[in-house]
């Protein structure tokens, strides 16, 4: 099948607890080189800090590589005066300042600063969703992709109730902590394949989100954080669905969808998905850098 003009295949179902996982594989050329938000942390490349005067919906990434650096939908930034999440995909230029906009995933914090760092794990997919369907339209400042972060906080605590979690911040990496705990066993199961450079999750016959890359190294260095932002969503015991012909529609519905193509935040063209699929994706050089996407459903679609 194709997506985007990208070959990939589908691979074999991995369940984590009620989530079931499947492996996208495809054969992707040469594209361009950046490094990840993780590589680019662990080489001390990237600073996260908060703007002057602060800003919820809003951080600074200095890059100090020579190459760019890929942050992808999803990704949590810890620290500085709240933990967030970002709002869509980012390459931030080599050597200069990038102001990107982020979504507060702790409402209960601020002021008591600390150096931010990436968290290694992605928000869960039904507050990514949320997050996604509910952009800001396009303005001509590419910052501007401001999410309804009302509705974030309300789905931090649904979380945090529905897995029993206390957080004396109301944070979402305070329950993310706790459920990744519970499922470390689980967890433990999470292997790439040969040439993978896309997961697709569902719970039941339900399609709750795909994540494609250009290349499979940089998914590598951010399966396990999705497929375990997923289970959140997930109850306990495997539901023994086979969803393959939900998976087969959904890729169909992400291939017909509407696309609204702009500037990206920082370098790039954003692709911003709408219609029965809400989705974000990033295209540079002519290589799609990474599309996020989920299932809209159809009471949402006809409202909207």
């Amino acid at each position: 099948m194709k997506m985007f003009e990208v070959e990939v295949e589908l691979g074999d179902q991995l369940e984590i607890g009620g989530l079931s996982v499947f492996p996208l594989t495809g054969t992707r050329e040469t594209g361009p080189v950046y490094l990840n938000g993780p590589e680019a942390f662990e080489a001390g490349m990237i600073q996260v800090s908060e703007l002057d005067p602060p800003e919820v919906p809003s951080m600074a990434i200095f890059n100090l590589a020579l190459v760019p650096i890929l942050l992808v939908e999803g990704e949590m930034l810890v620290g500085g005066d709240q933990n967030r999440t970002m709002n869509v995909t980012v390459l931030c230029p080599p050597q200069v300042r990038t102001v990107v906009p982020v979504s507060c995933v702790e409402a209960g914090r601020w002021g008591k600063r600390r150096v931010v760092s990436t968290s290694r794990k992605h928000a869960p997919g039904s507050l990514r969703a949320a997050k996604t369907a509910n952009l800001e339209p396009r303005s001509d400042i590419a910052s501007s992709r401001r999410s309804n972060q009302g509705l974030i906080w309300d789905e931090v605590e649904r979380q945090s109730m529905a897995h029993d979690v206390f957080s004396a911040t109301s944070a979402l990496d305070d329950v993310q902590e706790e459920i990744e705990d519970r499922l470390a066993s689980e967890l433990e199961k999470i292997r790439t394949v040969p040439g993978q450079i896309g997961v697709i999750c569902t719970i039941g016959e339900q399609v709750v989100g795909l994540d494609l890359f250009d290349k499979p190294s940089t998914l590598e260095r951010y399966l396990r954080g999705i497929i375990a932002g997923h289970a959140l969503d997930a109850p306990p015991q495997p539901s023994g669905a086979h969803p393959i012909r939900a998976i087969e529609h959904f890729l169909a519905q992400v291939n017909v969808t509407g696309r609204d193509i702009g500037r990206g935040v920082g370098l790039g063209e954003e692709i911003l998905l709408r219609g029965k699929v809400a989705g974000i994706g990033l295209v540079y050089e002519s290589s799609l850098l990474h599309l996020a996407a989920y299932p809209i459903p159809d009471d949402l679609v006809k409202a909207g």
